[in-house]
């Protein structure tokens, strides 16, 4: 699957659902997140997407439309070129924020509690088949 598509999108919701060990570690989570994806390599336009987030499980994603805001608590934003490392497991989420490499807004001691919560979704990925662009 083409990676920001609707149907990756929905794919990686089902992987962090699949995930045993994001549902152990998230269980006392409250947080929906906005993930912000900036131009940058082959991406010539910024993709948004949400991500439903709650006792351990994915309630919910949604590739937004241009101009389209929702409400969440943390905004994590940063170049494709970024994005794809964290994908790929070049780069570890926590040190892309604390680098300056991805930008979260949102309670960040609150999110310090979750780091083995936040690994655990981008092991989800691991699981879904991703065509880059």
């Amino acid at each position: 699957m083409k990676i920001l598509t609707k149907e990756w999108l929905e794919a990686f919701g089902k992987a962090i659902n699949d995930n045993p060990a994001y549902r152990e570690s998230a269980a006392m989570w409250e947080g929906d997140m906005l993930c912000v994806i900036e131009p940058s390599g082959p991406l010539d336009h910024e993709v948004r997407f949400f991500i439903g987030l709650y006792h351990g499980e994915c309630t919910g994603v949604k590739l937004l439309k241009e101009g389209e805001e929702v409400d969440t608590e943390f905004t994590l934003a940063g170049p494709y070129d970024n994005w794809i490392k964290v994908v790929n497991k070049e780069l570890d989420t926590i040190q892309a924020v604390m680098s300056g490499k991805l930008r979260l807004t949102g309670n960040m001691a609150k999110l310090m509690r979750a780091t083995r919560a936040a690994q655990e979704i981008v092991n989800s990925l691991q699981n879904v088949e991703t065509e880059f662009l």
